[in-house]
């Protein structure tokens, strides 16, 4: 258990669901029960939500292409044929891999549970996906989207406007200089805040951990400020909404709205990116960063050092002097 299990009416499955057939419906719903036990309290609506979605539409395709009248009627034709219809829609492999994961974990549930589905559909492959690098911001990127923020606060006509852009900034820090994810801002509360110790408690994470981050200078004032202006200062939550916290939509678009007023193609996973890059080329061991960012897997945090690489660039221009004299200055900076 990741928490206490919110109320009942959070925890209610959909009505979507209904439209699946009797057969199914029911040990669906007790499968997606299963999986709400195991998700951080915050997210299960949300979770619940989107699962429901993506197997709702699979299986009534399914059934539709099939005729489908029992577990039976499933087969790996009709997955390659539903594969290939989301593949004509435009759908990337990688959404797609994500129904057939959660569809293979259904039809496990469904096995285990005594219901009749052919074993195969749990053995069935996911498609090949390419092997896409993080696009970090460059330093002069980051440092314009920063100046934009900070223009909109100096320049706000209104005082509204003024505390809005105070507020961008404040989460804007946390996703640049802090690596946060933007479902963490979203949900981050006032008591996990501790602005004299620099340092802020994201509890049970993307990977289902607690974790302790310490805060840049400029983070700490930027959410100090924001502090002393926020509208609802009774909130629970860091960055109050009207009924909550913040929506991840709302902040992922106010970021994008300043990138595409100064030039820069920016979200704000990609600031988390830009925030893993600079720390390992600043010297950050890679352990270090893992454990900051909240990776389960060594190997999810290893792709940061494919795209900043510190000694690879010193070996790499200590070898390119050899033959290129334009590069030896370069490669005395990295010997230093």
């Amino acid at each position: 258990m990741t928490g206490s299990l919110p109320s009942e009416d959070i925890l209610a499955i959909p009505v979507r669901v209904n439209r699946l057939p009797d057969w199914v419906r029911e040990p669906f719903c007790r499968f997606m029960r299963l999986r709400q036990r195991n998700w951080p309290a915050k997210r299960v609506k949300e979770h619940t939500s989107h699962q429901c979605r993506m197997m709702v539409t699979m299986i009534l395709h399914l059934n539709e292409k099939g005729a489908c009248q029992d577990w039976t009627d499933w087969s790996v034709r009709l997955i390659e044929a539903y594969i290939d219809d989301k593949l004509r829609e435009g759908k990337a492999a990688t959404t797609i891999n994500w129904h057939l994961y959660l569809f293979r974990a259904f039809c496990q549930f469904a096995i285990d549970e005594g219901y009749p589905v052919p074993h195969i559909l749990t053995r069935m492959k996911v498609l090949d996906t390419p092997k896409r690098l993080p696009r970090p911001l460059s330093d002069e990127q980051v440092l314009r989207l920063e100046a934009c923020i900070k223009e909109a606060i100096t320049q706000a006509e209104r005082e509204l406007n003024r505390k809005v852009a105070i507020r961008d900034l404040a989460y804007f820090y946390l996703m640049w200089h802090c690596g946060m994810r933007i479902s963490e801002v979203s949900a981050l509360l006032v008591r996990d805040v501790d602005l004299t110790g620099r340092k802020l408690f994201i509890p049970y994470g993307k990977e289902n951990r607690d974790r302790m981050l310490y805060i840049s200078q400029a983070t700490a004032e930027a959410l100090r400020e924001h502090f002393a202006i926020r509208r609802r200062p009774n909130s629970p939550y860091v960055f109050a909404g009207r009924h909550g916290p913040l929506t991840m939509r709302y902040i992922r678009d106010r970021v994008e709205m300043y990138g595409r007023q100064c030039d820069v193609p920016v979200t704000p996973h990609r600031l988390r990116h830009t925030f893993a890059s600079q720390m390992l080329a600043a010297g950050m061991s890679i352990v270090s960063l893992q454990r900051y960012l909240g990776h389960d897997n060594l190997n999810t945090t290893m792709i940061y050092a494919e795209v900043s690489d510190p000694l690879l660039q010193k070996d790499y221009y200590r070898g390119a002097a050899t033959f290129d004299p334009a590069s030896a200055e370069l490669a005395r900076q990295f010997l230093d």
